[in-house]
């Protein structure tokens, strides 16, 4: 993945404007938001550093975040900023709030979060069977010399969130460390309402990505309740929030929910 720097300058906007900056899906790749229209604001797009890897990365999510913030600041803003996501890079916003909010020091601090369609990593007991995707379907339109980077990615990418989960539940939750006890920045969601179409299930098994479509991706687990300030709902699945005919709609909530989280 060859982009002009990292975090790259997506949208120049209004440079007085707070800036937003989101983070890449589980792929580790940020093509989507190319397509997103005008967000009036600076927009930075953030991707996995560690895609070309052929071994795994070492870290977990804490690496991502700690990784992040130090790119963010590498662009020299200080104050209020924006974090945000679609799928995973949601998750991962919600963590960089909760590292630069906790920090009484930082010159930054996270107003709000925008997760778009991001699943709460937890797609049910072992047993549970998920239908498998067609590769098209997640893969997309990106380059072949890239399927073998992307899939691999979203592996590790699934196993970090596994521990991630059993890090923010803990039984005794006075023994909670670090970020996980901590309340998130005010978060809009944007919700996918749809169900990826299914052929060869005959089961009706879904994907892990609908596991809990119709329970707001599942977010009822998390141990913070109230971080969430607006649900707001689009009618198509979890891939076609950037699909042409649905990405204006996606655009439009997304500069929403960052006019209201920066109230600037």
């Amino acid at each position: 993945m060859e982009l002009n720097g990292n975090p790259m300058l997506l949208q120049q906007g209004d440079a007085s404007r707070t800036p937003l900056f989101l983070i890449h899906d589980s792929s580790g790749a940020v093509f989507n938001y190319f397509r997103l229209e005008p967000l009036g604001r600076p927009v930075y797009t953030i991707y996995n550093p560690w895609f070309r890897n052929t071994e795994k990365w070492k870290g977990g999510t804490m690496l991502f975040v700690r990784t992040y913030i130090e790119l963010i600041k590498s662009t020299k803003y200080r104050g209020d900023i924006l974090v945000g996501g679609w799928s995973t890079g949601g998750q991962l916003a919600i963590d960089i709030g909760r590292v630069l909010n906790k920090d009484k020091r930082s010159r930054l601090r996270v107003t709000g979060v925008v997760m778009i369609d991001t699943l709460y990593p937890y797609w049910g007991p072992p047993e549970t069977v998920h239908v498998d995707l067609p590769p098209a379907l997640v893969l997309g339109s990106c380059p072949p010399d890239m399927r073998e980077e992307i899939v691999r990615c979203m592996k590790w990418t699934k196993e970090d969130c596994l521990d991630w989960v059993s890090r923010n539940w803990k039984e005794d939750k006075d023994q909670l460390e670090g970020i996980e006890a901590e309340e998130p920045p005010p978060t809009v969601f944007i919700h996918a309402t749809e169900y990826i179409l299914i052929t060869n299930s005959e089961s009706g098994a879904v994907s892990m990505f609908d596991q809990f479509r119709k329970a707001r991706n599942g977010w009822g687990f998390f141990p913070h309740q109230n971080f969430m300030v607006a649900v707001w709902e689009i009618p198509t699945h979890h891939f076609g929030l950037f699909e042409k005919g649905i990405v204006k709609e996606t655009s439009e909530k997304l500069l929403k929910a960052s006019d209201m989280l920066a109230e600037d």
